[in-house]
């Protein structure tokens, strides 16, 4: 049996039930809906690539119950293309204890790392998204130039030219931290506020790329850019149908928000400004009885005279489905008008 067969002979709620059970002690199962999307994907995909076997490593059962322990772990999941793993056969452990439901929930597990989709995508390296961000990096390099002793990687540094941005040798950070350790106190004080302003930077240039994306798409009146810019505290969380032409896509929307994410509700109550933007494709654009019916929806779960926005905009990779982005964010005092 291939993954994607074991995934179709189960429910999703079968699976989530016993991922409840086998991953009690994990805190990513709380993120259902980060699940059920993948769980969706994955009955979908088309299978590609060279396939492989699926195992499982199972720990002592005296050790099932312990915390920050897991009874069972799958292999050859983590870190592959999905269209790949989908048709991968599963080799079901000697004297497997635990049944289809909970062994297709620990690879689910696996495959999603935890609960991610494809909107959770971690980089490898930072990207500089604008002129806070290049600022950021050239700090970075300001911040390890005086624990160098090397010439050579301290003009790289200084050039920008090493790889994947800060990316020394094991021996170079030794040496490094090995200084760091006999610093005196203006050294010190220099490190930590050159830290501070990094991460300050790398916030605003998160903030800033944030706003850009959507004054793209939105036009630039659409949102108060300055105050997102400035704001306290900022999140965003996005959601996508999966439908595959088996049911319409805010049915879908509908039932992902209200029966598999628990903390809905907390999306919504949180922040001074909430925005909401609808995404479809130009060729299956939303239509007025859905405008209607999601305004409703939401409004059912914003606060009565709450400050809150419905937006539509065009993603043409979304082919016929749906998107929804939530964005809230808290004023930051300072500058309240």
């Amino acid at each position: 049996m291939t993954v994607q067969e074991l995934f179709n002979s189960l429910t999703f709620d079968d699976i989530m039930a016993a991922l409840w059970n086998t991953h009690r002690n994990d805190r990513s199962i709380r993120n259902v809906a980060g699940y059920k999307e993948a769980y969706d994907v994955f009955c979908n995909l088309t299978p590609a690539g060279e396939g492989g076997e699926v195992t499982f490593d199972i720990s002592p059962r005296e050790e099932w119950f312990t915390p920050h322990s897991l009874p069972l772990v799958t292999n050859n999941v983590e870190g592959d293309y999905w269209e790949n793993t989908v048709q991968k056969t599963v080799i079901y452990p000697n004297d497997n204890p635990f049944t289809d439901a909970e062994l297709a929930g620990a690879i689910l597990w696996g495959m999603t790392f935890y609960g991610f989709t494809n909107r959770d995508v971690w980089p490898p390296n930072d990207t500089a998204f604008s002129h806070y961000g290049k600022q950021a990096k050239l700090l970075e390099r300001k911040l390890f130039i005086p624990y160098l002793r090397n010439k050579i990687i301290k003009q790289e540094l200084k050039k920008g030219e090493l790889p994947f941005g800060i990316a020394f040798t094991m021996e170079v950070w030794s040496d490094i931290h090995q200084r760091q350790r006999h610093q005196n106190r203006s050294k010190r004080r220099r490190y930590h506020r050159i830290s501070q302003r990094i991460e300050h930077l790398k916030k605003l240039d998160k903030r800033q790329h944030l706003i850009n994306s959507l004054q793209e798409v939105l036009g630039p009146d659409a949102i108060p850019a300055s105050k997102m810019l400035k704001a306290e505290t900022i999140t965003e969380k996005w959601f996508d149908s999966h439908c595959y032409g088996k049911l319409p896509r805010l049915d879908y929307i509908i039932d992902l928000l209200e029966n598999y994410c628990p903390y809905f509700n907390e999306i919504c109550q949180s922040g001074d400004h909430n925005i909401v933007v609808s995404y479809t494709s130009d060729t299956t654009s939303v239509t007025d009885a859905e405008k209607i019916r999601l305004r409703s929806f939401l409004s059912n779960h914003f606060s009565p005279g709450s400050n809150w926005q419905l937006l539509f905009a065009t993603d043409n990779t979304l082919s016929n489905e749906l998107a929804l982005q939530f964005i809230s964010f808290e004023h930051n005092p300072i500058y309240a008008e």
